[in-house]
């Protein structure tokens, strides 16, 4: 089996307070979550569901401060507040499973999931401008 490449940067610590960009993505890129119609996204039943977690998502110190629902992937800004006893790998792996429970589902995440460490207020807008105007960006495949 071929070995996943590690996209992590090997001097950061994950477990420190910041701003962090994530993009989880659904396995084999499946649209579980709704659909684009008019650069408008409709959720379903599964969408609704990940909505619910991400609205009533309870992990000490992790805030979420902005996301946006695709049919086939998610992009999350993750604010943590202290340091954490865990990763940002562990939040991720918690925020994943509490969705999949929700749904009732199993296996409908793609392995790993994409980061970006937000380093300024300019960057942290520009992210925001970005995962808000997603749906415009339809045409484009994940």
């Amino acid at each position: 089996m071929p070995k996943r490449k590690n996209i992590r940067l090997k001097e950061y610590n994950y477990k420190s307070q910041g701003y962090y960009f994530v993009t989880i993505c659904t396995k084999n890129m499946e649209h579980f979550f709704g659909e684009i119609i008019d650069y408008k996204v409709f959720l379903n039943e599964n969408g609704n569901s990940i909505k619910y977690v991400i609205d009533n998502f309870n992990v000490e110190n992790v805030e979420i401060s902005f996301y946006q629902i695709m049919p086939n992937h998610l992009h999350i800004i993750f604010n943590i507040k202290n340091d954490l006893n865990m990763t940002l790998s562990n939040v991720i792996s918690l925020f994943k499973s509490q969705c999949t429970y929700k749904m009732s589902k199993k296996n409908i995440w793609q392995k790993g999931f994409y980061e970006r460490i937000i380093r300024d207020e300019k960057e942290y807008n520009s992210i925001v401008k970005y995962i808000d105007e997603n749906p415009y960006r339809e045409k484009y495949e994940w």
